[in-house]
């Protein structure tokens, strides 16, 4: 994660050029690899976030951090037939393949946009709702960002968002850190509130950038859902060890501790996993405001 973290401190120019460089690089060839696996993961979540968002047809609808555009057109079918929700993410790959889906989906009450939601100059009062599913722990001024979100709302728009709670909340990772910490050590998290999928897993500071963006009747609600790691034991493994987190766990260790870590965490994952694959919980905050 420091790592990770590092990547995402680094830019050329301007707001977030570290994000944009970063999910154009190392995080976009790690979603291309697992992207599927991390969609099946994340819909749950993007359900409860789309069921509290309350979309209702006919509503303009913007989707932060839009990705490969699964809430995207999630919300666009609650908002048919004269409903429209823009996807915007900082990302032209992703975008792509949002694109490519959207096509392929046959919606039409969609449009994506390569913006960062941070700065770009969305019109004042263009939206009903504001909407993210895990998009918005990467902005480098989170305040700044939500204030750039509100002005989009129109009075009396809402917003619905997602935000990881700190990774031993989750269990998968949680099990695994466990049983692999007595051979390798723990992972580096980072600086907390660094961008990065946990800068906004202290609900106090959550609360604090979204009020501060100007929004009003903040509410954070923990959201635990199951999620379907993988296929299998041996699936998951492979998955796990793929991550930024465990090469970075792993790196520099004898390769007898990180076999007998991996041994720990395959033993750990073992009672998960059932006819339905591997399922485990993981918590997230969903915040819910107005404006």
């Amino acid at each position: 994660m420091a790592q990770l973290n590092e990547q995402l401190a680094r830019g050329t120019s301007g707001p977030n050029a570290a994000q944009r460089a970063y999910w154009e690089g190392e995080g976009l060839q790690l979603w291309t690899l697992e992207g599927e696996r991390w969609e099946e993961m994340l819909r749950p979540f993007g359900v409860a976030m789309l069921d509290a968002a309350g979309l209702l047809p006919g509503e303009r609808v913007l989707d932060v951090g839009c990705g490969w555009g699964g809430p995207t057109l999630a919300a666009a079918e609650r908002v048919a037939p004269d409903g429209l929700v823009v996807g915007v993410d900082l990302s032209p790959s992703m975008l792509a393949v949002a694109r490519q889906r959207a096509a392929a989906s046959g919606i039409d009450n969609v449009e994506l946009l390569d913006g960062d939601a941070q700065v770009h100059p969305f019109a004042t009062d263009a939206f009903d709702v504001v909407i993210s599913r895990f998009g918005t722990m990467f902005f480098e001024n989170p305040a700044e960002a939500f204030a750039n979100l509100a002005r989009a709302l129109r009075l009396g728009g809402r917003l619905a968002s997602l935000c990881w709670q700190e990774p031993l909340k989750t269990e998968w990772a949680a099990v695994s850190i466990g049983a692999a910490a007595p051979h390798v050590g723990l992972p580096d998290f980072g600086p907390p509130g660094a961008p990065g999928p946990f800068a906004l897993a202290d609900g106090d500071r959550l609360r604090a950038v979204v009020q501060a963006g100007g929004f009003g009747d903040v509410r954070l609600q923990a959201v635990t859902r199951p999620q379907r790691v993988g296929d299998d034991v041996d699936d998951v493994i492979g998955f796990i060890t793929s991550l930024p987190e465990t090469v970075q766990m792993f790196a520099g260790k004898p390769e007898s501790k990180v076999a007998a870590a991996v041994d720990a965490v395959r033993a750990a994952i073992t009672p998960y996993a059932g006819p339905e694959g591997v399922t485990m919980d993981a918590t997230a905050w969903l915040v819910t405001a107005g404006r």
